[in-house]
């Protein structure tokens, strides 16, 4: 098992080729490497099982989109369903010199509306979920739009479809230069759209990189259902067309599909997001053990809990089963790892996010921007290979060397590890640590399998609690639970998991709850839509 904090980018090498050609050098030397998905591709003809398969699927696309009129320097708003096509398409543009920006089909109307007007006079391709969610705005697309170009046939008189093709001339962008805009979670307010160029998406993994190569094999699968269109996302495709990993990526993340494909695939490690590996804890009581070949769970989103976690590595039938957790943005890349074993779940406690290495730096300082002592909650700071290139409208970058500030509270501890706290802007005066009381709210609530607490306008807090299927509410037990974190009195709201407002990393939308919620907070009561 790798010492993650030993880890340095000295031995790694910069990226073999910029991401939109790697496809094509990854199949030349690894043609049958698989590259699987669970659910069909629909908006490419032939099959995807492999990294020559997958090289020619992006061939394909970039083929259309030539024959469409897009060009290097272009800007091509992407809003498709979930799945893994979507990296096919970023590949796509990259291969022929054009500025993908990746949208979330999760994003509000309005919000996408927005991302459009922010970019520079975007194409938008679309898919059939795309085009559901933009025809009610057609008029405002067209406004903001040079136009929308469909992936599937669409009898829509508004789009341009994308079924001709003419050979495009592939002119990628330097590795230095923006190739992808991804967005921000949105989770605190709208979300950013932020440039990596391939050289800092390689930045992201280089230390997964290494792991790769010291530690998997051919004989490994590794399955991921993300948001295929998060930096992470880009940067795990990066990763695996560099070291030839074997890859399968999850669509449809309920448990009976992954307990199937589990079954079936038997990966050796999985990546997903907290509150869908909250969802998959089911599986780890299901005779059949979907998970017992499972030696790494991955997440890199949020911190997992603690119940989860050891749910998990008791599933798995591997002695060297392990959680490894990251920490880190969009806008930076991973910044601290931390390795869980099964001996440690006992104690693990997700505040605690590990330590920096292979590039990444982490410092604290208070709000003048001095450094506080160790043990002193603060505002996190870091620099990282993985820092993004710069925000569509945002101005000039700092330099490469500059601290850049998370917009986390923190501390680091004597040993060098970071203890993450709050969100800057959810962190409430006299209270060390809502993230914690929401971790010991879990632990002690086992029937949630959600739980947020959110600061109000006045600076108060409320919460709410998601009761898992089956489970009715208790507002008594839950009170009880919370009196004895230290919130006595708190309003609770009890909210069907369905229902929640997420992002496309199904991060729980905190202020679009405080928006929705915040005028309700002189009684406890039960929205509409709730148990």
């Amino acid at each position: 098992m790798p010492d993650v904090s030993a880890l340095h980018l000295g031995s790694v090498p910069q990226p073999t080729a910029p991401l939109g050609v790697l496809p094509e050098i990854a199949a030349a030397g690894h043609p049958d490497t698989p590259f699987r998905s669970d659910l069909p591709w629909r908006t490419y003809d032939g099959p995807v099982t492999t990294f020559a398969e997958f090289a020619t699927a992006v061939e394909d696309y970039a083929d259309r989109f030539w024959a469409a009129g897009i060009r290097r320097g272009d800007t091509v708003a992407v809003v498709q369903r979930n799945h893994i096509e979507v990296e096919g398409v970023m590949c796509a543009l990259g291969r022929i010199g054009a500025l993908p920006a990746l949208l979330s089909c999760a994003m509000e109307a309005g919000e996408l509306l927005e991302c459009f007007a922010r970019l520079d006079d975007p194409y938008v391709v679309v898919d059939s979920l795309g085009l559901a969610e933009l025809a009610p705005h057609r008029h405002a697309v067209k406004v903001l739009t040079r136009g929308v170009l469909a992936l599937e046939p669409s009898g829509a008189d508004w789009v341009r479809p994308l079924q001709e093709r003419a050979a495009h001339v592939a002119a990628p962008r330097d590795e230095d230069d923006w190739f992808v805009v991804t967005h921000s979670s949105g989770t605190t307010g709208a979300p950013k759209l932020a440039a990596h160029s391939t050289r800092s998406l390689f930045g992201m993994v280089a230390p997964m990189i290494m792991i790769f190569r010291d530690q998997y094999n051919r004989n490994d699968l590794n399955a991921k259902h993300l948001s295929f269109v998060h930096a992470r996302t880009c940067a795990g495709t990066l990763a695996s067309l560099e070291t030839a990993m074997p890859a399968l990526s999850i669509a449809d993340p309920s448990p009976a599909n992954v307990k199937r494909l589990f079954l079936d695939q038997r990966p050796t490690s999985v990546e997903t997001h907290p509150n869908v590996f909250i969802q998959w804890e089911q599986l780890a009581a299901d005779p059949d053990r979907p998970f017992a070949g499972v030696e790494r769970f991955i997440s890199t989103f949020d911190a997992m809990h603690p119940r989860t976690v050891r749910t998990l590595l008791a599933a798995s039938d591997q002695p060297g089963a392990h959680y490894l957790q990251a920490y880190g943005q969009t806008e930076s890349g991973p910044i601290c790892l931390r390795i869980v074993t099964r001996d440690e779940a006992g104690d693990y406690s997700p505040r605690n996010v590990g330590h920096s290495g292979g590039g990444m730096e982490v410092r604290i300082v208070d709000e003048a921007g001095s450094l506080v002592p160790a043990g002193t909650p603060g505002r996190i700071e870091t620099r990282s290979t993985g820092r993004m290139r710069g925000y569509v409208g945002g101005g000039t970058m700092p330099a490469d060397d500059a601290w850049w500030p998370m917009g986390d509270i923190g501390r680091q501890l004597p040993d060098g590890s970071l203890e993450l706290l709050d969100r800057v802007v959810e962190h409430v005066d006299g209270v060390d640590s809502l993230l914690e009381k929401e971790d010991h709210l879990l632990e002690s609530l086992p029937e949630l399998v959600e739980l947020v607490l959110i600061r109000a306008e006045d600076g108060g807090v409320f919460a709410v609690a998601c009761p898992r299927a089956g489970s009715a509410p208790d507002r008594e037990r839950f009170l009880a639970a919370a009196a004895e974190a230290g919130l006595p009195e708190i309003t609770v709201f009890f909210w069907e998991w369905e229902a929640m407002p997420v992002t496309g990393s199904y991060k729980v939308r905190r202020a679009v709850l405080r928006r929705r919620l915040g005028s309700r907070l002189d009684r406890a009561a039960v929205p509409a839509g709730a148990r």
